[in-house]
């Protein structure tokens, strides 16, 4: 399996850290005055550690707030917490900071591919800085002390984002997901727990952090994802050999709509989208673009469209500027 089937797979990769300061009750229990000590207190850390854009949630417009859940910056969870909540995010918005979600801290570097080495080095020497001038909450039994008992330990969250829609198509997903369990790794869908595999795409994170080095979590993770990423070009191959005629027909159907359509939905996109992505990967279509198609997923969500369009748009009329931008998006490009 060489690098370039397993980018085609892997879109992305993540490590989160928890991190909690000594002498502050969990977000949960924190009143605002001291909710809001806490976030000035990770603020002032963060002008030692590097060049982070700051964002006091309670000072946000509704809309912008979404935008970063759109596009994984912040969880929903801190909207709950708005009146304590901040966000650091770097300038090239890999590495992005929540403060006052479930824990204290949460940090997170995301990038593209298969690069969960890379994103934990980046994401602990972060860490790393921080903790010289905040006092971390650590037990020599249990390590980092978190709001979820699941956190306990290296505190740390490895997960990559897989595209796997022939393995979709073939029925084995399920037996996936129920094997690699076994071995504690969580697959769940695209934006984490309790959401649905939009687009095929999944993601796939280690269960459990307490009794493990960071390093041993990255491994499993890796591994995991390597393994997967085995099945799934197994599978392409089978759906290829089988229905190439159906499958590259299913394909210029979907360039044919989604370059062409006057409006469409989420749910459509993400469909269409998923059928033109395997088409490429399979060599069924071809496509010259400079970025990954996948990261029309984020610019063609509801936010999104109306921070472009700077207005607010109802659902029919999101349908329309998406379909306006896909067609200019797609408008040449196959070759």
């Amino acid at each position: 399996m060489n690098k370039e089937d397993v980018n085609q797979i892997v879109v992305s990769s993540r490590v989160r850290l928890a991190r909690n300061i000594e002498n502050f009750n969990f977000p949960c229990c924190l009143s605002k005055e001291k909710g809001e000590e806490l976030r000035e207190l990770v603020y002032k850390a963060s002008l030692k550690v590097g060049n982070f854009n700051f964002y006091n949630l309670k000072n946000m417009q509704e809309c912008d707030i979404l935008r970063f859940v759109e596009n994984g910056y912040i969880s929903s969870d801190l909207i709950k917490m708005k009146e304590i909540a901040g966000l650091l995010l770097s300038p090239d918005e890999t590495v992005s900071i929540m403060i006052n979600e479930e824990d204290h801290i949460r940090e997170q570097c995301v990038l593209s591919g298969l690069n969960l080495k890379k994103a934990y080095d980046i994401i602990n020497d972060i860490d790393y800085d921080l903790g010289k001038n905040l006092k971390f909450s650590y037990s020599k039994d249990l390590g980092f002390l978190t709001a979820c008992p699941s956190n306990l330990g290296t505190g740390m969250r490895a997960s990559a984002m897989l595209f796997l829609p022939a393995l979709c198509k073939s029925g084995n997903i399920t037996n996936v997901i129920n094997t690699v369990s076994k071995l504690g790794i969580c697959v769940r869908g695209s934006s984490g727990e309790g959401t649905k595999a939009s687009a095929n795409l999944f993601q796939v994170s280690n269960q459990n952090t307490l009794g493990k080095s960071e390093k041993d979590i990255i491994q499993l993770v890796e591994s995991t994802v390597l393994k997967i990423c085995e099945l799934e070009i197994q599978a392409r191959e089978v759906l290829l050999k089988d229905n190439e005629v159906g499958l590259k027909d299913e394909v210029l159907r979907a360039f044919g709509i989604i370059s062409n359509c006057y409006k469409i939905s989420m749910q459509e996109f993400y469909d269409l989208i998923a059928k033109i992505k395997l088409g490429i990967d399979l060599k069924l279509i071809y496509i010259k673009c400079d970025e990954d198609i996948f990261n029309l997923i984020n610019m063609v969500k509801p936010y999104n469209l109306m921070q472009k369009e700077n207005k607010n748009l109802n659902n029919y009329e999101c349908e329309i500027v998406r379909a306006k931008l896909l067609n200019s998006y797609f408008k040449n490009t196959r070759v």
